[in-house]
């Protein structure tokens, strides 16, 4: 993907972890996730949203418990990457927060994303 070759380890179904995004015609426009020098490299994705801008924000409770932004063009990075236990859904609020589910917190954690 993005001219990023890797080695197919993923999980016990042979298959590597990522987020596809699609267009309207259900065709593949991007592949997250799957190499290093496109963001941060997913463990196990749960739950994904997409701002207003086409970036796209995901919980990946694998290895670190955290939640990565890709951004609609360029390199991704990580923007909570403390604090949380098992990360397993997120949403956008109206008012600029992002609300993430942490599951071995049995809580709702809170962060400011956006200036509203």
């Amino acid at each position: 993907v993005f001219g990023c070759r890797r080695p197919c380890w993923g999980n016990e179904t042979g298959r590597v972890p990522c987020v596809k995004v699609l267009e309207p015609g259900w065709n593949t426009v991007r592949v997250l996730g799957v190499c290093a020098g496109m963001g941060p490299v997913l463990a196990c994705p749960w739950g994904i949203c997409i701002d207003t801008d086409g970036n796209v924000l995901v919980a990946d409770w694998g290895e670190q418990h955290r939640v990565l932004l890709y951004p609609a063009q360029g390199t991704g990075w990580p923007i909570v990457n403390q604090g949380l236990s098992s990360p397993r859904g997120l949403t956008l609020l109206p008012e600029g927060q992002l609300a993430v589910s942490d599951s071995m917190h049995h809580c709702i954690k809170i962060y400011q994303y956006k200036e509203s």
